[in-house]
């Protein structure tokens, strides 16, 4: 594990690997706010920073078990207390049965409890703007730090082209949701698995753009009389372990899905 500086940011970087495929992950912590949890699979790195770090607030951009696979940790043993947006907050009261590779990836979710985390949340130095930008789930949020002018986005950027999504993802939404953000006077972009983008304007911009020029192929393709797995044919032909990994939960399937349903 690494961990990274900005300002008076730390970021804890690891990494997750299972069966050839490896995936970075950070959580983030500021102002004795941490911005997600990381997952349970590497508690044995994530825990002492949090026995380390004086945590008052707990963040969850969404609920998946990559970003709050502590959560039960924070709450039970640092009487930390957790916000996530409301249409996560019963689902993680909740026992959850993850598909397999999920599980193995990321490691189990306890169950807990967290608050309503509203449209502004404050630090002792900080506010905080909380922006709904659903697409990668329903409940997922990004956060704008109004004093220093930068944005929180969990998985909102993630991939900057994407070829594939998870079933429960959707292109139109997660179009829409870059668009919401763009509104705001961010410079620096903070990623939960790229990291820390200086110009991450510009990068929010090519994603918003690249999923425009998808969208827009997909529907010429459909209305011309293309099947679906015509499209995924001509579009997106190479097949990646993931796919094959999550059992086609993720799939360039579910990326056209989205847009012509």
């Amino acid at each position: 594990m690494e961990i990274k500086t900005l300002e008076d940011l730390l970021q804890a970087e690891t990494t997750v690997a299972l069966a050839g495929q490896k995936l970075l992950v950070s959580i983030f912590y500021i102002d004795n706010l941490l911005i997600d949890t990381g997952p349970s699979r590497r508690k044995d790195l994530l825990i002492p920073l949090f026995e380390e770090w004086e945590i008052d607030d707990v963040i969850l951009t969404h609920h998946h078990e990559d970003h709050t696979g502590l959560a039960y940790w924070l709450q039970t043993r640092k009487q930390a207390s957790l916000h996530m947006h409301e249409n996560g907050i019963e689902g993680c009261k909740q026992e959850v049965r993850l598909p397999l590779y999920r599980h193995l990836f990321w490691g189990k979710r306890q169950p807990f409890e967290a608050s309503n985390v509203g449209d502004t949340f404050e630090t002792e130095h900080y506010t905080w703007e909380i922006i709904h930008t659903p697409g990668h789930a329903d409940d997922h949020i990004a956060l704008y730090n109004v004093e220093k002018g930068w944005l929180f986005g969990g998985d909102l950027y993630a991939n900057p082209k994407p070829k594939s999504m998870f079933k429960f993802e959707s292109v139109p939404e997660t179009i829409r949701s870059l668009r919401k953000v763009l509104a705001y006077d961010f410079g620096t972009y903070i990623c939960s698995h790229t990291g820390i983008i200086l110009d991450g304007k510009k990068a929010i911009k090519k994603k918003l753009d690249y999923l425009i020029s998808q969208q827009q192929e997909v529907l010429f393709l459909y209305n011309k009389g293309f099947t679906p797995k015509q499209i995924r044919k001509k579009l997106f032909p190479e097949r990646h372990p993931m796919h094959y990994f999550s059992l086609f939960e993720n799939s360039p399937m579910h990326f056209i899905h989205s847009i012509i349903n």
